[in-house]
């Protein structure tokens, strides 16, 4: 579909769904932690100190997902 269009126009849309991947990979992993862990608070009745962890447990999977995309990506 792309071949005969125009390079720049193919290098846009390449950037796009990069963008997007990269948006995704990054917060599918929040909202999964963050829910599990939510459930698991309520369940455990920590008080909020189970959905801090999964905040952070997201954030940090989401940045290795964005990273290794990344360095799939652009392995030059």
């Amino acid at each position: 579909m792309l071949k005969n269009q125009n390079p720049m126009l193919r290098e846009i849309l390449k950037n796009i769904g990069l963008i997007t991947q990269l948006g995704l990979s990054v917060i599918s992993p929040i909202l999964i932690f963050v829910l599990g862990f939510v459930y698991l608070d309520k369940k455990l009745h920590t008080e909020g100190k189970l959905i801090i962890i999964g905040v952070l447990l997201g954030v940090a999977t989401g940045i290795l997902a964005a990273y290794r995309l990344l360095k799939k990506t652009y392995k030059d």
